[in-house]
């Protein structure tokens, strides 16, 4: 089968996010079952994926960088925007003929199926399908941070993919409510760790680690939330140390946080350490995993931590987050900054806890084994590509 996988909406292919980081993964995958694989995206010229991507697959960067819409293009956006008229997108139109025409004189095979990871590739999936080859649409995020923010019109765009894909099982139904075409539920892969692999939490430390991992940023992620737990109990735990790895989103919220590091006294217990190529590493050395983002599509730092055997704490109304926790489980749902910092303290107090709940929380991510979620793809092209005929 040819499958042309799409990503344009994003910053960049070089990311180190979680959907550049899928994106590869299902090239490299769809490749190893015996697929053509043609992965495509939009970018600076010659920028290639953080990722690695194996060499069979098929890469073109169509080298546009980011397409800025005529002047008046974006104010007519802006204008409908806030008086809410459901009235054509011209920035949109004007992005998706730039990418059509440049897919038209890149693209040398007639694909089997679209695999679109954001809204803009839906749009020129749309185009170039002309409605004979089917279109698969991929939900990155929460449905409400995602379909949720498209205008009527848009959507309408959007239900003409034959398939939208959704992360988590709740999703279904509010997607459902969006948009009026096939909704399909399909989790992202957690990579199952040995046993012997797990972080070793019965151990005694002279250091205990707690760890963050997720871009730098206070809209989504809340690093804020995490040090300010911690600092209220940092002085009770000499031997406890918060650290975050990630890129910055937002160099003002990360000044920020660094003032109140320095305001409470925390230099030698809270640390910024930058980007890691090896997460499962400094997972294997953690002994908490705190998770205290607003909204999640499906968050592969939280999975990792979970397949790792780490307990975790999140926000119950945080959606996927919510559900991936199992509240005194595997981990801890809070509904308040409070309790957050609460069932923080209690982790940190508590060896007991901290084995059972990683224990639990490995055991947690099995069902997200790569072959389990990757033969429920296989099926769904499948079926795609047999009704077509």
């Amino acid at each position: 089968m040819n499958i042309v996988l799409l990503c344009f909406g994003i910053s960049s292919i070089a990311s180190v996010s979680g959907l550049e980081k899928v994106f590869v993964s299902m090239a490299n995958e769809f490749l190893r079952r015996g697929h053509q694989v043609t992965a495509v995206w939009n970018d600076e010229q010659g920028v290639k994926p953080f990722y690695h991507i194996d060499d069979g697959v098929n890469c073109i960067n169509l080298g546009l960088g980011k397409i800025k819409a005529p002047l008046a293009f974006r104010i007519i956006r802006e204008v409908n925007k806030g008086l809410r008229l459901d009235l054509k997108n011209k920035v949109d139109e004007y992005k998706t003929q730039l990418l059509c025409y440049a897919m038209k004189h890149s693209l040398s095979v007639k694909p089997d199926v679209f695999i679109c990871y954001e809204f803009n590739s839906v749009m020129v999936a749309n185009v170039l399908s002309e409605g004979e080859i089917p279109v698969i649409a991929m939900v990155h995020n929460s449905i409400d941070n995602q379909i949720g923010m498209l205008t009527p019109k848009q959507r309408k765009e959007a239900s003409r993919a034959t398939v939208y894909q959704v992360l988590m099982p709740e999703y279904v139904k509010q997607a459902q409510q969006l948009l009026s075409t096939r909704i399909e539920y399909i989790p992202n892969i957690v990579l199952q760790v040995k046993l012997e692999d797990h972080a070793d939490l019965s151990i005694e430390k002279e250091q205990y680690i707690i760890t963050h991992i997720g871009r730098i940023e206070g809209r989504q992620k809340r690093q804020a939330i995490l040090a300010g737990a911690f600092a209220a109990v940092a002085k009770a735990f000499p031997k406890w140390i918060l650290q975050f790895y990630g890129p910055v989103g937002d160099e003002s919220y990360k000044k920020m946080i660094e003032a109140y590091i320095a305001a409470n006294g925390l230099e030698k217990q809270i640390f910024f350490k930058g980007i890691t190529e090896n997460p499962l590493k400094i997972l294997q050395h953690s002994d908490i995993f705190p998770f205290p983002s607003a909204y999640e599509g499906f968050p592969l730092a939280l999975t990792e931590a979970m397949a790792v055997g780490l307990p975790t704490i999140g926000f119950r109304n945080a959606p996927a987050v919510g559900g991936l926790i199992c509240n005194g489980e595997n981990g801890y749902v809070c509904d308040t900054k409070n309790e957050f910092a609460k069932q923080l303290e209690i982790l940190m107090q508590s060896k007991e806890k901290r084995i059972t709940m990683g224990r639990k929380a490995s055991k947690s991510m099995e069902k997200f084994a790569p072959d389990i979620v990757w033969n429920r793809w296989e099926s769904l092209l499948e079926e795609i590509a047999y009704n077509k005929k």
